[in-house]
C-alpha cells in the first residue's frame, strides 16, 4: 500500500514544470469519477532544477542526471509509490538505466505513444507503405537517441524525422517559445506541419511535453498524437480506473 493507504502514482516532474502541471490536470480530467475518492492518489516530485536532458545527452556526460533521476525514483519508491510516470520524453533514454535500480515499474511514455499510433492507424486498415509513415517531433536529444524510431520500426511503421531546418524550428518552439511562455507564430508551426504532410505521414507523434502544451493551447487535431496524453490514459487504466468520455472532458 502507498502513503495514503492505497496504490499511489509517483511522478518525477519539473521537466518542465508547465508540462508537469498539465500532466497532473490531464490525469484528473480524464479519470471517470464523480467524487474526490474516485481519483488516483499521487506524489508529485517537481524537480525543476534537474539538468537539461538534451544537453546532457549531447555532451555524453550523463552521470549527474542519472544520479538525480535514480535519487528521485528511490524517493518515490520508498514513499510507497506503486509505479512511476515521468512526463518528459528525452529523459526516457536515461530512465532505462534507472529502471534497473528500482523495484517498481517506470511507465514508458514511448511505448504508450507508439501503441496509440498503432491503434489509430491499424483500425483504418491502411495497407501500402506510404500510408504507414509516422512523423516524430521531439528535441534533438530524443531524436538522436532514436528511441521512438526503434519503437515505431518494431511495430512495422516507417518513421520520419525533420530535416535540419525543420528540426531547428521544432527546437525553437520548444526552447524559445513554450519554455519561455512566448506565443508560437502560426506561420512557424505551419512550416513544420507542411513538412510532415508532404512527407506522407499519416500521424505525427508530439514526443516532447512542451509540444503537448502547444497542442492543448492551439487545439491541434488528432493528426498529432500526444505522447503525454497517451501516458496519462495508460496511468488511469493501470490503476483500474476508467477514462472519461472525451465529450465530458471538454
Amino acid at each position: 500500500m502507498g502513503l495514503f493507504g492505497n496504490e499511489t502514482l509517483g511522478i518525477i516532474g519539473g521537466m518542465g514544470p508547465l508540462a508537469t502541471d498539465m500532466f497532473f490536470n490531464m490525469v484528473i480530467s480524464k479519470t471517470d469519477g464523480d467524487k474526490d475518492q474516485d481519483h488516483i492518489d499521487m506524489i508529485i516530485l517537481n524537480h525543476a532544477s534537474m539538468p537539461d536532458r538534451t544537453q546532457a545527452i549531447k555532451s555524453g556526460d550523463l552521470r549527474e542526471i542519472q544520479g538525480k533521476l535514480l535519487q528521485d525514483a528511490k524517493f518515490l519508491e520508498n514513499a510507497g509509490a506503486a509505479r512511476i510516470a515521468v512526463p518528459c520524453n528525452t529523459s526516457h533514454y536515461i530512465l532505462m538505466e534507472t529502471q534497473k535500480n528500482v523495484n517498481i515499474p517506470i511507465m514508458s511514455m514511448i511505448d504508450m505513444a507508439v501503441n496509440k499510433v498503432e491503434k489509430d492507424i491499424r483500425k483504418k486498415e491502411f495497407n501500402d507503405s506510404h500510408e504507414m509513415k509516422v512523423g516524430i517531433m521531439a528535441t534533438d536529444g530524443t531524436v538522436e537517441m532514436g528511441l521512438y524510431q526503434k519503437a515505431l520500426s518494431q511495430k512495422g511503421f516507417q518513421w520520419v524525422i525533420p530535416d535540419r531546418d525543420v528540426q531547428s524550428r521544432v527546437m525553437g518552439i520548444i526552447y524559445d517559445n513554450i519554455k519561455k511562455g512566448i506565443e508560437v507564430s502560426d506561420g512557424e508551426f505551419a512550416v513544420i506541419d507542411d513538412f510532415f504532410r508532404k512527407s506522407g505521414c499519416r500521424k505525427v507523434i508530439l514526443a516532447c511535453t512542451e509540444l503537448s502544451v502547444y497542442k492543448m493551447q492551439k487545439g491541434l487535431d488528432d493528426y498529432y498524437v500526444d505522447a503525454m496524453e497517451a501516458l496519462a490514459e495508460e496511468v488511469i487504466l493501470s490503476f483500474g480506473k476508467k477514462i472519461r468520455d472525451e465529450k465530458q472532458c471538454m
